[in-house]
């Protein structure tokens, strides 16, 4: 990715703060940290939730088997279009509320995820709706499955634990700002 692009994606993510809960994209220590626990070679559905410019979702893309599905979850349409724009048969772009994962998931005749990836800003978002899309997160994940989140804080860390059975933390400092990376396992 060059200089260019990246100041596009900042500027974009500035403009859109409230959703993207961000000024700058994900750097790649944090993408390889947020992405290690995914066995590629296995997977066959993986869900990105809020992939706002796609840097982590061009990361998905790259390691994907030619037979998984990646679907993306964005409500900010600013972004639909940038995503939209990635041109990949395995790449389905939903402009809704990840809390409709369900839903959207009936549509497409699928009946669970491998993976769900989240770059949600929890912090941001309302206590009912954080709620509602854990909880969507956890019932759409095949058993053993993993909810990987990073945080910019420790804010949503509690709610986190009575909804998955098992959850890892850790944490990268090679990043602006320094996140906190959440494996939960089904």
């Amino acid at each position: 990715m060059n200089a260019r692009l990246k100041f596009s994606d900042s500027l974009n993510l500035i403009r859109s703060f409230k959703t993207s809960g961000t000024i700058t994209p994900s750097s790649k220590v944090l993408i390889k940290t947020l992405l290690a626990p995914i066995d590629f070679t296995s997977a066959r559905c993986i869900i990105e939730l809020g992939p706002g410019t796609g840097c982590v979702t061009r990361s998905i893309l790259e390691r994907m088997h030619a037979d998984c599905v990646l679907i993306c979850f964005e409500v900010n349409s600013d972004f639909i279009g940038q995503l939209e724009g990635l041109q990949d048969s395995r790449l389905r772009v939903v402009n809704a509320c990840a809390s409709s994962i369900r839903t959207v998931l009936d549509d497409i005749d699928i009946e669970e995820v491998d993976h769900i990836v989240s770059s949600l800003p929890l912090a941001l978002i309302d206590d009912e709706v954080v709620k509602r899309i854990l909880e969507s997160a956890r019932s759409n994940l095949r058993e053993g499955g993993r909810f990987l989140q990073f945080q910019y804080s420790l804010s949503n860390y509690a709610e986190l634990k009575p909804i998955f059975k098992k959850v890892k933390l850790d944490f990268t400092f090679r990043n602006m700002p320094p996140a906190f990376v959440y494996e939960c396992t089904k």
